[in-house]
Parts: structure tokens; C-alpha cells; sequence
């Protein structure tokens, strides 16, 4: 079975409508695309969620970030300023401590000035040096993350690892107010990052209590798939057996957009999107829940 990249999809839409301008026939892929996925049942309108846009994942919940830095001393303040090559720092780590190697002890952090710029107490000077501190508290998803299915868990089993529990970001920022707390992370809170200029939007994941070692939690999300460019080397989301539809969804969309008098590609799209849902409910079923709960 063919399994085409959306620049193959472009050329078989040009071979239709005879249109070669660039980025006409990647309209109708889009378009098409979209539709698709959006997974709407042609037999009774009924959404069908596909098991490929549900993924699995793992996220590291680091207790720690690292970097290196230098140090400049203020002996009149009794201060260190601490300028990092890369972003590692958050308002949060204020009253926690920098480790800097070489220097005996921790500096505790005073105050904050910039994701590359802090303050601590004590210290001296030093250039170039690796440093860590507890870790900011705020982990990135995936970037096509768009939700998630259900509630992380831990993959496994520890009497100190129980399954993370959902909960407010008020709840989990209320509980950082009281103290730096560390333990095992029992709750959880989904976060919307701000939105850069012409970035897609973006979505990070906090717990609480702050880890006092790195975990690994396992998850499943809802994916938000790139929007398809007319490539070669940039394939649809679902396998093989979902080409043939994505085909002649394109096509039934060029076929409306163009007035072609014709509907035998809306009808063939139709087959097609029902073929698919099916096989895709029956691959979920054969090799999804039904076949793990068979193994225990």
C-alpha cells in the first residue's frame, strides 16, 4: 500500500485540475487534510477519534537545570552576579541555591533580573563555570501537543510513585507559596506558554511538590498535527492505510472549489473516510485496551 508524502498528494491534485501555479493544488491537501482529520463519520456525522492523533509520550520531570555561567563579586554588597549562556532561570528559583563548581558552598539566590541573570548571596568570581539549581518547575510538551487524553502516571511501580493527580495551576502555585517543598510529584497542571509572534501556540506541564529527583512520567496527548507543505519528505499523520483518503479528499475538495460538475470524487472520499474509521476502530480494538487487559 502507498504511503505518500504531501508533495506526491500535491502532484496528484496538479494531474487533476491541471493547475501547476505553486501552492494551488497544496490548498486542496490542506483542505482536505483537515477534513480528515477532523474525522467526521460520513455515515451519521458522528465524530471519529483517530488512535494515531492520541500518541504516547514520556516527559522527564528534572529535580535540577543546568548550565554554565559566570560570576562577577560585589564585596561592597556581599552579592554575586550570576549571567548564564542559556535561559535557566524563573522568578521561582529566588531563595533557593546555585551550585557553582569549584565554590565549596551553594549561594543562595536573592534576587532575579532576566532568564539569563541572577543575584545571589556570597560567592566570588568565576567564569565559564557549570552551575545547577533546583529546576524552574515548568516542563515543555511536545509541539503538536494540543491536550491530553488522561492524567499522567508514573510507568512504574514504586510504593513512593503513586499516579499524579489533576489539579488547579492555582492549587499547584498556592502550594509553591508555602515553602520549596520537594517529594514525589502527586499533582499536576496543564499550562498555555505565551504565544510567540507567529509561533504556533505552545503548552507546558508544572507539579507539585517540587521533585527531589528526576522522574519519569508517561502520558497520552491529543495531537495537533504541522500543517502539510508541498514536500517530499513531509508525510500525513496516520500510516498507510489512511493515504488513499487523504487522496481523494484533496481531490473532492478541488473538485468543489473548481465547480467541476462532477461529484465522483466527493463520493469516493465517502468510501474511503468509512473504510478508514473502521479499520481504525478495528486495529484500536484488536491492539489497544482489549489485548492489554487479555494480558494481565
Amino acid at each position: 500500500m502507498p504511503y505518500r508524502s504531501f508533495g506526491a498528494l500535491c502532484d496528484v491534485v496538479e494531474g487533476f485540475t491541471g493547475i501547476t501555479t505553486a501552492g494551488a493544488a497544496l490548498v486542496h491537501v490542506i483542505a482536505g487534510y483537515n477534513r480528515v482529520l477532523a474525522g467526521l463519520d460520513p455515515r451519521d456525522n458522528r465524530v471519529h477519534k483517530w488512535s494515531f492523533l492520541a500518541p504516547v509520550s514520556w516527559l522527564t520531570i528534572a529535580e535540577n537545570v543546568t548550565g554554565t555561567a559566570t560570576g562577577v563579586y560585589n564585596a561592597g554588597t556581599d552579592t554575586t552576579t550570576i549571567t548564564a549562556t542559556t535561559a535557566i532561570f524563573t522568578p521561582e528559583q529566588v531563595g533557593t541555591d546555585i551550585t557553582v563548581a569549584t565554590l565549596a558552598a551553594a549561594l543562595p539566590i536573592a534576587s532575579y533580573t532576566s532568564t539569563t541573570i541572577v543575584v545571589a548571596t556570597g560567592g566570588e568570581d568565576f567564569s565559564g563555570k557549570a552551575v545547577s539549581l533546583p529546576h524552574h518547575g515548568f516542563y515543555d510538551l511536545p509541539t503538536d501537543f494540543a491536550g491530553l487524553v488522561e492524567p499522567p502516571v508514573y510507568p512504574w511501580p514504586n510504593t513512593a510513585r503513586t499516579a499524579t493527580l489533576t489539579a488547579a495551576p492555582y492549587e499547584v502555585f498556592d502550594r509553591w507559596r508555602q515553602g520549596h517543598y520537594t517529594g514525589v510529584p502527586k499533582r499536576f497542571a496543564v499550562l498555555a506558554k505565551a504565544q510567540v509572534s507567529g509561533a504556533k501556540q505552545t503548552w507546558c506541564l508544572t507539579v507539585d511538590p517540587h521533585p527531589d529527583a528526576d522522574y519519569i512520567i508517561r502520558y497520552r496527548y491529543q495531537a495537533d498535527p504541522a500543517t502539510p507543505t508541498d514536500a517530499s519528505d513531509k508525510y500525513p499523520v496516520g500510516g498507510a492505510f489512511m493515504d488513499v483518503a487523504y487522496e481523494y479528499a484533496a481531490l473532492a475538495d478541488a473538485e468543489l472549489k473548481l465547480q467541476h460538475t462532477s461529484s465522483r470524487m466527493e463520493t469516493r472520499f465517502q468510501q474511503h473516510m468509512v473504510a478508514c474509521i473502521d479499520d481504525d476502530s478495528a486495529f484500536y480494538e484488536n491492539f489497544g485496551p482489549v489485548s492489554m487487559a487479555d494480558a494481565e
